[in-house]
């Protein structure tokens, strides 16, 4: 009998989902540059990262798309102290996950991570009837959110 080599393969284990990332999920479905950026230069990304990945209550965000600042006067952004940058970022984010049909039985004005108690502009908060969209409205602004780009079951809906 010869000697014969067997090579044993075992099956790889699942991979481990790695931390979820925010801006790695905006990065990926484009059309967030702006609000990316704010993300990075404010260090707020490293702020929810952390929020993410070492919390069960999660986060909403409410990630405005590039088209959403084309409304403001050029350089507006720019001539923003960081403390001005990180507030509206922060007032785009509220503290805990929140799914679409929570927003029905949400009580607003909802708190953001911008304000606490004392918020400059109230987001209010409503699921449309179809149960497809969320109705935003701050007294400055009204929005529609539309899509989800991210949700798992401890973090959070990036929506657009």
């Amino acid at each position: 009998m010869k000697n014969r080599s067997i090579k044993s393969t075992a099956a790889a284990a699942p991979a481990t989902p790695g931390p979820t990332n925010l801006t790695a999920i905006l990065e990926k479905a484009g059309r967030f540059t702006i609000f990316i950026r704010l993300l990075q230069s404010t260090k707020v990304a490293d702020q929810i990262y952390t929020q993410l990945n070492n919390s069960n209550q999660g986060l909403t965000v409410f990630a405005p798309t590039d088209g959403s600042f084309s409304g403001l006067k050029s350089g507006t952004l720019n001539s923003f102290f960081d403390e001005q940058k990180t507030e509206l970022i922060q007032f785009h984010v509220l503290p805990s996950f929140f799914s679409p049909s929570q927003f029905d039985t949400a009580s607003n004005p909802l708190r953001t991570q911008a304000g606490g108690s004392e918020e400059l502009f109230p987001l209010n908060v409503t699921a449309s009837s179809t149960g497809n969209q969320v109705n935003i409205t701050t007294g400055e602004t009204n929005a529609t959110v539309a899509n989800r780009l991210y949700k798992e079951a401890l973090h959070s809906p990036i929506s657009q």
